[in-house]
């Protein structure tokens, strides 16, 4: 059976771990879902376990991925994330048995009315490679900030899609259809790209002669 992956970009205070988990409890066989943030240690997932980039490679623990099911991996907002999106390229390059799904992104509106020094840069990245940006949260007080962040991405053409999750009736199906949605091509097979899609040439990925990456996505959310 196929292994579908789906990578989940998350800001603090967004409850992503806690939202999959249960979106998916009734699933059988259960997903595997992986973390190396603290944040998801305890969870009742029994499924749940580890992952690690170093070196361009990714390693997991507690879990076996080749058993023919969705595996989600969340995201590390202390590892630069062209590292982590760079090393799961080669996963799955390596790995035939595994396929990609979709990359999730996850904001607690509650930081958008006054985001962090460097957000709208790193969001920017992100939805260069995210196929849903997930809006957790919603209040009468950050709806406006909720609505510029999609009026931002809907003007610049992202072909991403938004949703603001309300506490049920959450459409998850369409949310976790692997279907891809995502700016970036980097996970597209590269007999099918152009030259200038190949995850080399990506604007996040490509590197100058000193192996730094020619635009550095800032890490406004590191611990």
């Amino acid at each position: 059976m196929e292994n579908i992956l789906y990578l989940v970009v998350a800001t603090p205070g967004a409850g992503a771990f806690s939202l999959i988990e249960s979106a998916t409890s009734e699933d059988s066989p259960l997903p595997n879902l992986y973390s190396n943030s603290s944040d998801q240690i305890g969870s009742k997932n029994e499924k749940a376990g580890s992952f690690d980039v170093e070196n361009g490679n990714v390693s997991f623990s507690g879990v076996n991925m080749s058993t023919g099911q969705d595996n989600f991996v969340f995201l590390s907002n202390s590892i630069p994330l062209a590292d982590q999106i760079e090393a799961f390229v080669k996963l799955i390059k390596e790995k035939q048995e595994i396929s990609m799904g979709r990359i999730l992104t996850f904001l607690d509106s509650n930081i958008l009315p006054s985001p962090p020094h460097q957000f709208e840069e790193w969001a920017d990245a992100v939805s260069h490679f995210s196929d849903c940006m997930l809006f957790v949260n919603r209040t009468n007080e950050n709806a406006s900030a909720i609505q510029r962040v999609i009026d931002r991405y809907g003007n610049m053409h992202y072909p991403m899609e938004t949703f603001i999750l309300g506490k049920k009736n959450n459409p998850w199906s369409r949310i976790l259809d692997p279907t891809p949605r995502r700016l970036s091509h980097v996970f597209d097979a590269p007999e099918l790209l152009d030259s200038e899609d190949l995850p080399e040439n990506d604007r996040f990925l490509a590197k100058i002669a000193t192996g730094d990456r020619k635009h550095r996505i800032p890490l406004p959310f590191a611990q």
